[in-house]
């Protein structure tokens, strides 16, 4: 009876390491090569998110967006800015791990199109009759093609 309750036992113990390493090595989807649920350029996805943000909300958030603007500067650290130079607004992209070299397929100033999973965005406030702009989070990002 002892041994049926050991063995039991081990087998639970080795089921219940076989599932914790499953979900521990779980991978994340490439978002990058999979087809864009919506596709757009930074300019329009900013206006959006500035006219109507529940409605942007909506329509974007935990979408897969490939998105086209001119590059504001990049952080070699895993991020890409998108937007116009004028403005605050900007559209952030987090480059996934397996993209973390693709901001050297880009420059400052360059045209890219991105591609990742809109995470949220972020509203800047006005103050003294100045707007702080709009951020939106592309997460899991990389980049799709360059024009020069």
């Amino acid at each position: 009876m002892k041994r049926k309750i050991i063995i039991g036992i081990l087998i639970i113990i080795v089921i219940g390491g076989i599932i914790a390493y499953r979900m521990y090595d779980e991978r994340t989807p490439d978002v990058v090569n999979r087809k864009p649920d919506i596709v757009t350029d930074a300019a329009s996805l900013i206006a959006a998110f500035n006219s109507d943000t529940a409605s942007a909300s909506k329509k974007y958030v935990d979408k897969v967006i490939e998105v086209t603007g001119t590059v504001k500067s990049i952080d070699t650290s895993g991020a890409i800015v998108l937007g116009d130079s004028e403005s605050e607004s900007a559209v952030v992209c987090g480059l996934d791990r397996r993209h973390l070299r693709d901001h050297e397929q880009v420059t400052k100033g360059s045209v890219a199109v991105i591609q990742g999973r809109c995470s949220g965005y972020e509203k800047g406030e006005e103050i003294l009759g100045v707007s702080l702009g709009t951020t939106i989070q592309l997460a899991f990002a990389g980049v799709k093609i360059k024009n020069k």
